[in-house]
């Protein structure tokens, strides 16, 4: 009997790999069950993070438009060279503020304040496994940089991938795309969230960059017309904006803008009822990270802030742990109803005030004048950051309307639609004038913006780019009328003149024959040398031709 037909490569090995991440995933939770720490983290990020995840991406790699391809060395190298800048200048131990309460609970796999951040909590905690020869804070230090470098390589990808239209020419492109990335990955905020695992930000950044790459190839996907491939990038930015809500609410960042992208690209897909399923299903799968907390924290670890369980006794039971009561712990605490919950509705400040804030934060980030003695050139050069960002926006959307309606409500929900969601009061370093005759946060809050500069580069790089066009448009046009009426000075990189069109100088002939003349009676030098066509006359100093 003739065997089976095997199935196509292609799908073998995504079952294979989603396989392999569901029993990581069993073996991680009986593990954390028990009371494991190091082998249920190391399982558990191996299948959220790993395992799964490629189950969706492997595949044929949709190809940009024209067949380019995307440049992943250069982007490797950019990586490496913002990795390597905040290794350079990164904190020898703790810091300040969350920073001892992160390490801390990365060491004994524990709870910190709502909303858990289970995610970054089991990162954290492999990130602090692997040998190397520093400090436990140094590590987690380290994954901090390395996830915001890692982000400041997709932000490049982006770049490039949103410059396609704008600047055809691959050097200019490179460059503006670095140019903007390096921006980015240098503001004042994200460098200083890089260098110190102070908050779980530079986790949810990558998550974040990671969301916006998956979703520009989806549109490559879909110019191509490979909807096999484009519905799996989309379903694996379901998946890791779940992710990143895990790691902390901001991801969800990305989900306006990809809403918009796919309405307006093609809006069809929200009629796909089993995509849809299948979408909801790796949402509500990734978010079984939440899992997590009131597992572990039934075993009360000696950080356990929230205590999302009802488990009193020092271990998990199957009877409080599915309780309804563990249910409502978990939900306070994701919702941080201890901190009085998110009203949006009251506002805490104006908005023109909360407005300002960012403004605030925003001039701060490539001249930090922290002592107030420039704030003339801080001010102009924020200003030039803005103005170039929105120089770019406006001939994306001239030159590629699609990437347009993705990277347009980004820049918009990063900046507008997070001041009013925030809701934050007055700055502590806002209006001093005021004093306290307003309501203030208890310190600075720019860290909540880290999103917002770090995705600026990108912005800058478009802008960079389209000035780049811009110039190089006007100089052909200006080569063009010069070549027409030759009426331009002649420079040394410009176009000599034929031959013909030039006076021609004397021929050696004639001016031996003057200088002869004039120099054969008084020098004896004077001789006559054989040739094959005669004999020609020549002295000293002339030059025969």
């Amino acid at each position: 009997m003739p065997e089976a037909p095997s199935a196509p490569p292609s799908r073998v090995a995504p079952r294979l790999l989603a396989a392999a991440g569901l029993l990581a995933l069993i073996g991680g939770y009986v593990d954390l069950w028990r009371g494991g720490v190091s082998l249920a983290a190391t399982l558990l990020v191996l299948g959220y993070c790993v395992l799964l995840p490629a189950a969706l991406w492997l595949g044929r790699p949709a190809a940009a438009a024209g067949g380019e391809r995307p440049p992943y060395r250069a982007a490797a190298f950019v990586t490496v060279a913002v990795f390597a800048l905040y290794a350079a200048t990164l904190a020898p131990t703790t810091a300040m503020w969350d920073a001892s309460e992160y390490i801390a609970v990365a060491r004994t796999l524990g709870l910190p304040h709502p909303p858990g951040n289970p995610l970054f909590v089991l990162l954290a905690h492999v990130a602090g496994l692997v040998p190397l020869p520093v400090a436990y804070a140094v590590r987690i230090n380290l994954l901090a940089a390395a996830a915001s470098a890692a982000s400041a390589g997709l932000w490049f990808l982006c770049a490039h991938r949103a410059l396609r239209t704008l600047v055809p020419a691959r050097v200019p492109r490179l460059a503006s795309a670095a140019a903007g990335t390096v921006a980015g990955a240098t503001a004042f905020s994200v460098w200083n969230q890089s260098v110190v695992n102070e908050k779980v930000y530079t986790v949810s950044l990558l998550g974040l960059a990671l969301t916006s790459w998956l979703v520009l190839r989806w549109l490559d996907a879909q110019d191509a017309g490979d909807e096999r491939r484009a519905d799996r990038l989309l379903l694996l930015s379901v998946w890791i904006a779940g992710l990143g809500y895990a790691v902390h609410p901001a991801g969800f960042l990305a989900g306006p803008a990809v809403a918009v992208a796919v309405l307006m690209r093609r809006p069809a897909t929200l009629l796909r009822w089993r995509l849809l399923l299948a979408g909801g299903g790796l949402l509500v799968g990734a978010l079984t990270l939440f899992a997590v907390e009131p597992i572990r924290s039934a075993h009360r670890p000696a950080i356990n802030e929230g205590y999302p369980t009802a488990c009193e006794d020092g271990r998990p039971r199957l009877d409080c742990t599915l309780s309804a009561e563990t249910a409502r712990r978990l939900s306070d605490n994701v919702r941080r109803i201890q901190y009085g919950g998110h009203a949006v509705a009251e506002r805490k400040a104006p908005l023109a005030a909360q407005v300002g804030m960012l403004w605030m934060y925003f001039e701060w980030q490539w001249l930090r004048d922290a002592e107030g003695r420039a704030p003339a050139a801080q001010r102009a050069l924020a200003l030039v950051f803005l103005g170039v960002a929105l120089y770019g926006l406006a001939a994306l959307a001239r030159r590629d309307r699609r990437a347009w309606w993705y990277l347009a409500p980004l820049a918009a929900t990063l900046t507008l639609a997070l001041v009013f969601y925030l809701n934050f009061a007055y700055a502590f370093s806002q209006a001093p004038e005021l004093g306290d005759a307003v309501r203030r946060e208890v310190r600075d809050r720019d860290y909540f913006f880290v999103w917002t500069f770090s995705a600026w580069g990108v912005f800058v790089a478009l802008g960079l780019g389209a000035l780049w066009s811009r110039l190089a448009r006007a100089r052909g046009r200006r080569r063009r009328r010069c070549s027409r009426s030759r009426s331009c000075p002649r420079s040394r990189t410009s176009e000599r003149r034929p031959d013909a069109a030039r006076p021609s100088p004397p021929t050696g002939r004639a001016t031996c024959s003057r200088r002869s003349s004039r120099t054969a009676s008084s020098s004896p030098r004077a001789t006559t040398t054989p040739s094959r066509s005669g004999t020609r006359s020549r002295s000293r100093g002339c030059a025969a031709t």
